[in-house]
């Protein structure tokens, strides 16, 4: 503990300001042994635990991503601004009049291609068409009923052409193209792509109806399909973040590190994490509404700082182990104790600062803005705890094999051996000559020793130029 102690008072030790802050450090640092004893004392019941809630994660993965929403919905009870008052009115006034005209909505829209009037019998056919298929369609009450503009106004009426209130409901595009509106009910996400593929079809089949000499075109969208392209982009965005940028910070953690066999860890700790916030974000979604933009925040947002707290711990580890040898080099315990030390109090230090900061999101009335800041906290908060635990009890629990990851060059090699470990060739070569290694030289066929001319003074024969030479041996070394 002394040790430590002296340890974690050198320059690496995180500046706190003032006494109570010095006084949190010092704490820790004395509690560093303890927690680093029962990280190794419980450790399969820590892997256990992070391994169970990886795969729960996983697990929820595909519920997480089939319960986003658009809809920026509001926490009732709330201050809210006057305006977003009244549009709650407004809404919860027509889902209590109408109930099945407040659910979201698959439009289509029919357009006559030469821009005549759109309406026709063919068009008429078409929209009875799509109403036989939507009350046959199963499982039953996903699919509330057809709304179109033969619902107001026959073709039988006194006029031809239907009353400006109607038209205005239902014509677009100086009444050239018309909507047709499926309503959709509130657990039609649950059954989302047999809903898309149902609908899709009722409307390629309604469209034979249109055949003839005058040309329609079809366009389904609406809430249906804006739901599937969401569900379809966050699922690029998250592929996105896990197969660039995962591996270009990786990749720069192992240019940092120079060492494969310490890689595992941080691996270990960010699979463990991105695992964590699917849990997280499931847990979230039961709760809350869950916006489409809070999958991808949250994955960076876990991945960033999975990777700088994995950075805090292990680079403070590196430079305890790679010290001098000397009465100053620590052993491998206490590097691991001083690592943690540091290294930890960092990670929770900033970790808890993250977390309050996202905490603040929970202030605003919109559930998108809530969802984001609850979820984000907590993800942080477990990827502080996976760092803090699994860390400790990895290098504690198996020293021979992490012991090894950092050799330091023995200082009995000369400048020239040591640059030529890790540089390029030209760099080796820039060394001055005086540093390279001496090489005597000796003739290929007596094996005497020579002072370097042409013929051998033992036996005469012909040396080639640079057999043995000085400059050559050094570049091969």
């Amino acid at each position: 503990r002394t040790l430590l102690a002296q340890s974690t008072s050198s320059s690496h030790a995180p500046a706190m300001g003032g006494l109570k802050g010095q006084a949190t450090f010092e704490s820790w640092v004395n509690f560093t042994p303890t927690w680093v004893a029962l990280m190794h004392r419980f450790r399969h019941v820590v892997f256990t635990f992070w391994v169970m809630v990886s795969l729960l994660g996983v697990y929820h993965a595909e519920t997480v991503v089939s319960s986003i929403t658009s809809d920026l919905a509001t926490i009732p009870g709330r201050w809210q601004p006057a305006y977003m008052r009244d549009s709650l009115q407004a809404a919860d006034a027509l889902k209590h009049k109408f109930p099945s005209l407040a659910g979201e909505k698959a439009i289509i829209r029919v357009r006559r291609v030469d821009g005549e009037f759109v309406l026709s019998d063919k068009t008429h056919a078409f929209c009875k068409s799509l109403d036989a298929s939507v009350a046959s369609f199963l499982p039953e009450g996903l699919l509330l009923g057809v709304d179109s503009i033969y619902n107001y106004w026959k073709p039988t009426w006194v006029s031809n052409k239907p009353p400006q209130f109607v038209k205005e409901l239902f014509l677009t595009e100086g009444d050239s193209a018309m909507l047709v509106v499926i309503y959709l009910n509130y657990s039609y996400p649950e059954h989302l792509d047999h809903v898309v593929t149902g609908v899709g079809d009722m409307v390629t089949n309604a469209q034979l109806e249109l055949a003839g000499p005058v040309a329609y075109s079809v366009f389904l969208g609406g809430d249906l399909t804006m739901r599937q392209d969401m569900l379809i982009a966050v699922q690029s965005d998250a592929a996105f973040v896990h197969t660039l940028t995962l591996p270009i910070a990786t990749a720069l953690l192992a240019l940092y590190f120079r060492s494969l066999r310490i890689m595992l860890i941080p691996l270990l700790t960010i699979t463990l994490s991105l695992s964590a916030s699917l849990l997280i974000t499931y847990g979230a979604s039961r709760l809350l509404p869950l916006h489409y933009l809070v999958p991808v925040l949250l994955l960076c947002v876990t991945l960033a700082t999975s990777v700088d707290y994995c950075l805090f711990f292990l680079a403070r580890l590196k430079d305890e182990m790679q010290k001098p040898d000397g009465p100053d080099k620590p052993t491998y315990h206490q590097a691991v104790l001083a690592s943690t030390a540091n290294g930890g109090y960092a990670i929770m230090t900033s970790g808890i600062g993250l977390a309050i900061g996202f905490l603040g999101l929970c202030l605003f009335p919109i559930d998108a803005v809530v969802s984001t800041g609850v979820s984000s906290a907590a993800s942080i908060v477990a990827t502080v705890a996976i760092n803090l635990t699994i860390i400790p009890c990895v290098l504690a629990s198996y020293p021979d094999f992490w012991s090894s990851a950092w050799t330091a060059p023995p200082p009995s090699l000369s400048r020239y051996e040591q640059l030529s470990d890790f540089a390029p060739p030209k760099a080796a070569r820039a060394v001055s000559k005086a540093a390279r290694p001496v090489v005597p030289l000796y003739c290929s066929s007596c094996g005497a020793p020579h002072g370097g001319s042409k013929f051998c003074t033992n036996c005469g024969a012909k040396l080639p130029p640079l057999t043995n030479g000085v400059a050559a041996a050094a570049d091969a070394a």
